[in-house]
């Protein structure tokens, strides 16, 4: 990826906020000497973004370019600067946020060589496909002892995780679950079975699971975002996640059953659910224009009404709500003010 975007090195990072502390670091393209000092700039690498609330308000699903998002006069002067990365010709970075809990933040920079010139749009719009797929795989890869799914078949490392997993057909039908799964399934918290297909009791995280295994089964490269964070609180309020992991290719496809076509990982959210009108948006891969047509229909205003309020045609926003039928599977905009209830509840 760092050669790929014509970017001089990168480092995967797990960092303590707000000190800067690198509690895992992986790097490419930096020479020893460098490395090693590179560690006493912790605190000054933090505050070069702004400081922590700004490096957590930053939106997750953007990459985040330095000279974007503060003037060079803002940081170009500092300690880390002037020491670190003017002396080997670097001039700017691009960073794509993996994980963001309370403390810690885990990410990849990738810092520009002068000669490389300015970070552009195909950088970035490379970046923006990217973050999913690589968000994807940190959060699964923190619930898997890696060590063990390489050593044995991914179906059978699974029966040893804490984590509750489920292997699915594409259309949902179970074809194995874990332990801890068969525990939540027995009690139908938060995930439950059916006639021995996978549900979730919210309306809008059934349809965003059921559209994101079908991608994984039939296109995982364009799954994106969709599977990804798909909320399903417990039945105490204690909120929850699912994760789509699409098995039709790569390594840990051997073993494996010839239908599994996804696995579904059920975890502990780290952060607020968000609104039920950003949250679908997220999880339906809507455009800007679909998402503000979709609240505005969620409060239950009519087309007419919500295209008043946007200021577009009418024919416009029947276009964006057919748009958002085919996307969310829903046939009638009483369906898309029920996800929203449902996600709300």
């Amino acid at each position: 990826m760092r050669v790929a975007l014509d970017f001089s090195n990168a480092a995967m990072t797990v960092m303590a906020l707000p000190s800067g502390e690198a509690l895992l670091d992986v790097t490419t393209g930096i020479e020893p000497p460098w490395l090693d000092s590179m560690k006493q700039y912790g605190a000054e690498i933090v505050e070069q973004w702004g400081g922590v609330v700004r490096i957590n308000s930053h939106p997750i699903d953007e990459p985040a370019v330095l000279s974007r998002m503060r003037p060079r006069s803002e940081w170009g002067d500092s300690r880390y600067y002037r020491e670190w990365a003017t002396p080997q010709g670097l001039n700017d970075v691009m960073a794509l946020v993996l994980a963001r809990e309370p403390g810690t933040i885990g990410s990849i920079a990738m810092a520009r060589h002068v000669s490389a010139g300015a970070i552009c749009e195909r950088e970035v719009d490379a970046a923006r496909l990217l973050i999913p797929h690589l968000q994807r795989a940190m959060a699964i890869s923190r619930m898997l002892d890696l060590k063990s799914v390489v050593a044995a078949t991914f179906q059978s490392a699974l029966d040893t995780l804490a984590a509750a997993v489920v292997l699915v057909d594409a259309d949902l039908r179970i074809v194995h679950a874990n332990k801890a799964a068969e525990t939540m399934l027995a009690a139908g918290d938060p995930i439950r079975s059916k006639g021995g297909m996978l549900e979730t009791p919210r309306p809008a995280a059934a349809a965003a699971l059921r559209l994101a295994v079908r991608q994984a089964a039939d296109n995982e490269a364009a799954i994106g975002r969709r599977g990804f964070g798909i909320p399903a609180p417990r039945a105490d309020g204690s909120p929850c996640v699912l994760h789509v992991l699409p098995l039709q290719h790569g390594a840990i496809r051997s073993g494996l059953k010839p239908s599994a076509a996804a696995a579904v990982f059920v975890a502990p959210a780290t952060s607020p659910i968000a609104a039920p009108s950003q949250a679908l948006a997220a999880l339906f891969d809507l455009t800007a224009m679909e998402a503000r047509l979709f609240s505005h229909i969620a409060t239950g205003m009519t087309l007419s009404e919500s295209a008043r309020e946007l200021g577009i045609g009418l024919t416009t926003a029947r276009t964006h709500l057919l748009h958002l039928f085919a996307k969310t599977d829903t046939h009638r905009q009483a369906d898309l003010v029920r996800l929203a209830a449902s996600l709300a509840a």
